[in-house]
């Protein structure tokens, strides 16, 4: 094991060498092959002497010491010779590593490494379980490449899992140090990812004594968010929040000067792309002159012409095929029928014949007979289709590590939870096939958990029932908090299987080995940079040496194998380029003239007039006139990445909606309210919306007193009812079954007062799927961004005619959004606690109804002493719930004590 180790050390694959090792026995060994065994596996305990000079050379700066041993070894090398093969083996062995660890150590790859600059960041990562203290190759190539050093913008082209946090997360150390009065933002696609990071590298970053923070939850930033930019040095945010952030505090704004953009492939979403873009776009036209931005993505083949947009040159873009884990490809192939029917595993499918092969009989009819307990015969069941297969191809890869089946869909046969009924289907016959639970690290874990699901979507629900036998699902409509809870059962490999839309593919690193692809089509075949960017999840440093990808449909393989020839994939033009086609071609097609009033009536063009609007109010100074407004939106329109792609044409409609929105900005300027919007960092368009439909509907809007009165949820929803977005999305999410505002006011309702999904699907007559779709699209999403966005300049409406919104309406976008009645629920939700089940009942306690409202501090303390008598609490929380709710007290108390 030692030897193969070091082969993997050698070639560079660190990672793979620290898994050889992991359950390795080193007893009864010489001295240097304990030193070469504990160099790589790294563990908790360092015995040898030789190791702990190395790492203490590391940690103190002192590189000398480590050329010093080298000499040395050298010479003992030669003197082993003397002794016997296995002393000089052992002494060769551990010479030719410490040539290496010399040229790879973390102090050695970072510029002036030695330095007392870099001891925080080195105490981190020796610190770690486990340790870090080397890097990988193409970590290496872009620290050489001046990545730290230079002050131009960079981009990064590196596989998944190739260790592209820990760049960062270096990169962020380094500016901040470098730069003690900037900022540094991480921009983050989804709130997933923001919320791992939130648990990872923000608290890091905090022990180093650099203050970050996440932004992630609304558009729309609070007070006490506001106030807290002074000392922030770092965040990790997603553009709709930065925007909110950057707008309501523009010497935060010219404070920023790193910006990261990760999955930067995601400028092509169509949900995210838009505003990303426009984002990017606003930083460059920062009037003290744009950050230095740092693009990074796995799979943008046209990185360069990005990188260019971006400012960067032709030297600043570091390309890597470096994966620390290798991937495979393979192919299900069926052939025979009747009894003599079987599946055929072929590995390699897209390679030459001298390195295809085939597994044949992977999936035969023995697998699939079973004996009828009632009958006693002998039955086989029905393996003809491609979901049967798909699911017993990642039974049969169980044995192998943690497994993963992607479908394109959430709902419906052919998606995830078709895919779940399926394997409950194949668990109720007693076939040969390996099964889930069986492979279980932890019964009572997995029992927490499934107490945990039936409490909040019942036991009933698809996903409470499969991970009853030890599996779990996972899309994005599940909430963040549930999410989170499936991802740690796969991270600690309490679970194996996992069945999953694209949310895996979402940065959220899982120690997948092998991944089953049941389906890569939904209306259209997925983009092969995507295949690329969920493939790069199987196979993970450290967790395993190599990952496995299996087509289980052959009639879609011609759409992978681009993918497993590494061929390029399709370019990112950027969602705003494709959006002004439409556009144009909509302009065109329906006759309509292009408007303000059009603009802001549709909502798939909301992205778009905001992100240009945010911009334009940036540069709107006092004295600047709508005519020169106009010609620096024109110019702004020009300065995009889609205008470099777009002909004349495309050119001439974009600059026309650019300076169209101008006007409008203009114009809310001419009539003193655009400090309203700057101040907020709400968005223009519904201005005129909120003064005209939403402020008429009650006259007593500084008298309301809490936040459940329903004449404040009815007037909210009333105007919300009518907005563009709204609209779509309730259309989108119900289809045929579109409610009365009255009873999605019902709905809404019992979402503010704290009942649980399971409830309130029950009460609303949906099935749990389709409340859950309800909860992520409209409640906490499309309904939460406009009621954020529509109180804040409410308030600024109530000031100008000398009167005080409430503190209960203020209040309210919070409570919408974390779904709570109680002003110390809302401050336990915002505060870091992650279950809204423990926020609820801890909120509604005598205890912390006498504790004052904005005592925050106060209230941590109180809810994490009632925690103690666990009794109490354990049938309202369930176990899960009350052990994460207790280290989540007791990190944000120490957070605050630190901060």
């Amino acid at each position: 094991a030692l030897f193969a180790a070091a082969a993997f050390y050698f070639g560079g694959y660190s990672a793979s060498a620290y898994l050889t090792l992991k359950a390795a026995d080193p007893a009864d060994v010489t001295e240097y092959h304990r030193a070469c065994y504990e160099l790589l596996a790294r563990p908790s305990t360092i015995r040898s002497p030789h190791v702990l000079t190395l790492l203490g050379a590391v940690k103190r700066g002192n590189l000398q010491v480590i050329r010093d041993r080298i000499t040395e070894t050298t010479e003992q090398e030669a003197n082993a010779l003397q002794l016997g093969p296995d002393e000089w083996v052992g002494a060769r062995l551990f010479r030719q590593m410490l040539e290496r660890f010399n040229q790879t150590n973390i102090r050695a790859v970072l510029p002036d490494g030695e330095q007392d600059f870099w001891d925080p960041l080195v105490r981190s990562l020796l610190n770690r379980i486990p340790p870090v203290w080397d890097f990988f190759p193409s970590q290496i190539d872009a620290f050489r490449s001046g990545l730290l050093s230079s002050s131009s913008s960079f981009s990064l082209q590196m596989p998944t899992g190739a260790g592209k946090t820990a760049l960062c997360e270096t990169l962020l150390f380094y500016h901040l140090k470098k730069n003690p009065n900037d900022v540094a933002i991480l921009l983050v696609p989804y709130r997933s990812l923001a919320s791992e990071l939130r648990g990872s590298l923000v608290k890091r970053l905090n022990r180093m004594g650099l203050y970050a923070r996440c932004a992630y939850g609304g558009t729309v930033p609070t007070g006490d968010e506001v106030r807290d930019l002074d000392d922030t040095r770092a965040i990790v945010a997603t553009p709709e929040a930065l925007s909110g952030l950057l707008s309501a505090d523009p010497e935060f704004f010219r404070r920023v000067t790193l910006v990261i953009c990760d999955e930067g492939h995601l400028l092509d979403g169509e949900s995210r792309g838009v505003g990303l873009e426009l984002l990017l776009s606003r930083m460059r036209a920062r009037e003290n002159g744009p950050p230095r931005f740092v693009f990074v993505s796995a799979i943008v083949p046209n990185i360069e012409e990005i990188n260019a947009w971006l400012g960067g040159t032709a030297d600043t873009v570091v390309r890597s095929t470096y994966r620390p884990a290798l991937v495979e490809f393979a192919v299900l192939r069926v052939s025979g029928a009747g009894a003599s029917k079987s599946v055929a595993l072929q590995l390699h499918p897209h390679e030459t014949e001298t390195t295809r092969f085939s597994v044949e009989g992977f999936l035969t009819r023995d697998d699939f007979r079973y004996r009828n307990p009632s009958t006693q015969n002998l039955n086989t069941y029905s393996f003809s289709s491609v979901i049967t297969q798909t699911i017993a191809t990642a039974r049969k890869a169980l044995p192998l590590g943690p497994v993963a089946v992607f479908a394109a869909n959430k709902r419906g046969n052919q998606g995830v939870v078709g895919l779940a009924e399926e394997l409950l289907s194949q668990l109720e016959k007693p076939m040969r096939l390996p099964v889930p639970i069986q492979f279980v690290q932890d019964a009572a874990k997995l029992q927490a958990a499934v107490e945990y699901f039936g409490l909040e979507y019942g036991n009933d629900w698809v996903g409470t029932r499969v991970l009853a036998v030890g599996a779990v699902v996972h899309h994005g409509d599940i909430p963040q908090e549930s999410r989170e809870v499936i991802e740690v059962l796969v991270r600690e490999e309490v679970v194996r299987l996992v069945i999953c839309t694209s949310t895996l593919a979402e940065g959220v690193n899982l120690p997948i080995r092998t991944l089953v692809l049941y389906s890569v089509q939904r209306q259209r075949p997925m983009l092969a940079r995507d295949i690329k960017n969920l493939a790069g999840r199987a196979g993970r440093a450290g967790a395993t040496t190599k990952g496995l990808v299996i087509c289980a449909n052959l009639n879609q393989w011609s759409i992978i194998e681009p993918v497993a020839k590494q061929q390029p994939g399709e370019r990112v033009a950027g969602a705003l380029f494709a959006l002004v086609g439409r556009l144009r071609t909509a302009l065109r097609q329906q006759s309509l003239p292009l408007t303000n009033e059009n603009l802001e009536a549709t909502a798939a063009l909301h992205t778009l007039i905001d992100g240009i609007d945010a911009t334009l109010i940036d540069l709107a100074a006092e004295e600047l006139g709508e005519d020169v407004l106009v010609r620096v939106a024109g110019d702004l329109a020009g300065q995009t990445y889609a205008a470099r792609q777009a002909d004349s044409e495309s050119l001439a409609l974009m600059r026309e909606v650019f300076e169209l929105r101008a006007r409008r900005i203009a114009a809310i300027q001419g009539a003193g309210r655009l400090a309203w919007i700057r101040e907020t960092g709400t968005r223009a368009r519904i201005l005129d919306s909120v003064e005209v439909s939403l402020f008429p509907l009650l006259e007593n809007w500084d008298n309301i007193l809490t936040p459940t009165d329903p004449e404040l949820i009815n007037a909210v929803l009333t105007w919300a009812w009518e907005q563009p977005d709204v609209k779509e999305a309730v259309s989108e999410t119900y289809r045929d079954a579109i409610p009365t505002r009255e009873s999605f006011a019902e709905t809404l309702t019992k979402w503010i007062e704290g009942k649980p999904l399971v409830d309130i699907a029950s009460s609303a007559g949906l099935d749990v799927d389709v409340m859950l779709h309800v909860h992520a699209r409209v409640i906490t999403y499309v309904i939460q961004t406009a009621v954020e966005q529509a109180i804040s300049l409410l308030r600024k409406l109530m000031e100008s005619s000398g009167r005080e919104l409430s503190k209960a309406v203020i209040d309210f976008p919070e409570h919408l959004r974390f779904g709570v009645p109680t002003p110390a629920a809302r401050f336990l939700a915002a505060g870091g606690v992650k279950h809204r089940r423990a926020v609820i009942a801890l909120g509604q306690s005598p205890e912390l109804s006498v504790v004052a409202a904005d005592d925050q501090i106060q209230i941590f303390a109180v809810a994490l002493r009632l925690l103690e008598d666990q009794e109490r609490w354990l049938p309202t929380l369930g176990r899960l719930v009350l052990e994460q709710t207790i280290k989540d007290l007791k990190e944000a108390m120490s957070a605050n004590e630190d901060q």
